[in-house]
């Protein structure tokens, strides 16, 4: 029972462990671009967490995962160099190629 209670324990201090390390990335990019990137820099984050999760609770294959992390990296060039519009644009095909809304 115990060896349970620790790996349960170990999991989900995992997934808050990653989802704090997703908010401190989010913060980091913001302060990094100051206003002009903070929207979408929201998004993404909250995406990542999303995903971030899904690939914790084995809800996302981790050969996605990998892919989405990749194709979100060219995303969030675009939203840290204040391209807003088009930033959310390809977040928006992303989530909808990978069936998130």
């Amino acid at each position: 029972m115990a060896g349970v209670l620790a790996e349960s324990r170990m999991r989900m201090q995992d997934t808050n462990m990653s989802a704090r390390m997703t908010f401190l990335a989010v913060g980091l990019l913001i302060a990094s671009c100051g206003g002009a990137c903070a929207a979408c820099a929201g998004a993404i984050a909250e995406f990542e967490t999303i995903i971030d999760s899904d690939a914790a609770t084995s809800n996302l294959n981790k050969g996605v995962y990998r892919r989405i992390v990749a194709e979100l990296a060219p995303v969030k060039a675009n939203c840290a160099g204040g391209r807003d519009a088009q930033a959310s644009s390809a977040l928006a095909t992303i989530k909808s190629r990978h069936g998130y809304r």
